[in-house]
């Protein structure tokens, strides 16, 4: 009876130690589980937290760029400030602007880059009305550049393009309209770019549109005051060349006729007393010194009406040529060297070929002063958008930076009075103002440069001065 008991026990204890190992079992279970679960809530919460963070500080980062766009009014600074902290940001090691060039039909050109490795020739760009443009500016969002590759990019696209490794295409837009490209690429990781970054890029390329606008904006307006101030101070110094240039030809006028008369009598007493050589020396004098008067009676006369204002289509080239070669002798004498770079695809233009002829010869003469033991005359021909210009730079002293706004005025003059009248430069100013031009100068690293400007289409044909 007792040993039935104790089997009977034995069974129930076993069976309570089975159940008790299940339940261990299983509670061990359930709480790795539970663990799992509360490490993977903390790799979740862990990674939700580092995306806030990023995002806090990109937002952050853009909110500091912002305010610096704002004061930045310097484009080339502003790009290269928008280009070194986009590369810092995303992890990338190349990256470029290409921008509306203004005046090629709204292309977008290679403005700006940074960065390791090739870039893309400057010679291609992006021609505007394109497919792969008009989806950009559609979608307004960063897109990855294989995909822009495999689907809307032409083929002059696809060669910009593949200088781009993994890269994004970032849209400017302003006013809902394309003002250019930002492409950036090689991020240092090999990875490619996070949603993190495209949205980071994204923000970052609206600002950047307004911040270039704004920066156009204030440079076309700096510019215009610019150009404001300058036309003005050319009409206050046109208008007072024009008032001593009418005073001149009076003068000059008045001065002939008695001039005339002094000669004529001067070669009368010559013929009287020819026997006195004493009194011919001294009258050969008189006439040498009324000769004088009479060449700045010419010039006085040049200035304010210059002769030969005959109009005719000239290659300008030809015709700097042809006074440089006249000159050739005197400055290969003297140790100066002539150099000529004449632009093969400048057109003809309108001008009285006698009246440019003087001021060439004017200004290379100015040059050879200038230089008195040798140096270097280089003369330069470009075609421009709207004119020609002709630069006659040398290697001498230059010109005072404070004489320089008066270096056209009458009678005004930086050499010795024996070697000139101060009306040369007057005279030449005349005349290219006569064929609605310009005639500027400034110092340069060495010597100074005469630049005139002749338009290349001269509408104005009223060439007769008022006198």
């Amino acid at each position: 009876m007792n040993d039935k008991k104790k089997q009977k026990t034995t069974t129930t204890s076993k069976s309570s130690l089975s159940s008790s190992a299940k339940i261990k079992t299983q509670t061990k279970a359930e709480l790795q589980e539970s663990v799992a679960q509360l490490e993977k809530k903390v790799r979740a919460l862990t990674e939700l937290n580092r995306v806030h963070k990023r995002k806090i500080f990109d937002l952050y980062t853009i909110f500091e760029i912002s305010r610096n766009f704002n004061t930045l009014l310097d484009y080339q600074q502003l790009l290269d400030t928008f280009i070194f902290t986009s590369l810092a940001q995303v992890g990338s090691m190349k990256a470029a602007f290409y921008l509306s060039s203004h005046d090629k039909d709204n292309d977008f050109i290679l403005t700006k880059f940074k960065g390791s490795g090739k870039f893309p020739s400057q010679r291609l760009s992006f021609q505007s009305g394109s497919k792969m443009l008009f989806n950009l500016t559609k979608i307004n969002r960063p897109s990855k550049i294989e995909d822009i590759i495999n689907s809307t990019a032409n083929k002059n696209e696809k060669e910009i393009l593949s200088f781009f490794h993994n890269g994004l295409v970032v849209p400017l837009l302003f006013q809902s309209e394309l003002s250019g490209l930002f492409i950036i690429s090689d991020k240092l990781s090999s990875r490619e770019f996070s949603d993190d970054d495209i949205e980071f890029l994204s923000i970052l390329g609206n600002q950047i549109s307004v911040a270039i606008e704004n920066t156009w904006l204030f440079e076309a307006e700096t510019l215009a005051s610019k150009q404001l101030r300058e036309t003005q101070q050319q009409l206050v110094h046109s208008e007072r060349l024009a008032a001593l240039g009418e005073m001149s030809a009076k003068v000059a006028h008045e001065i002939n006729n008695p001039l005339g008369i002094i000669k004529n009598y001067i070669l009368l007493t010559n013929k009287l007393i020819s026997e006195n050589n004493d009194a011919v020396e001294y009258l050969d004098i008189v006439n040498d010194e009324i000769d004088r008067i009479a060449k700045i009676v010419s010039e006085l006369l040049d200035f304010h009406r210059p002769r030969g204002f005959e109009l005719q289509q000239i290659d300008v080239s030809k015709l700097a040529s042809s006074v440089l070669s006249l000159m050739s002798r005197q400055f290969e004498k003297n140790q100066v060297l002539i150099e000529s770079s004449f632009d093969p695809k400048a057109p003809e233009i309108e001008v009285s070929p006698e009246s440019i002829k003087q001021v060439f010869l004017n200004l290379i003469i100015n040059a050879y002063d200038a230089m008195p033991h040798g140096g270097k005359l280089q003369v330069t021909i470009k075609t421009l958008k709207n004119d020609i210009s002709i630069k006659f730079s040398d290697t001498g002293p230059g010109i005072p930076p404070e004489m320089i706004p008066r270096i056209f005025e009458p009678f005004f003059t930086t050499k010795d009075p024996a070697k000139g009248t101060g009306l040369g430069l007057s005279v030449c100013y005349g005349i290219i103002k006569k064929h609605n031009g310009s005639i500027t100068f400034y110092n340069q690293e060495i010597g100074g440069c005469f630049e005139i400007k002749l338009p290349l289409i001269n509408e104005d044909r009223s060439y007769e001065p008022n006198i």
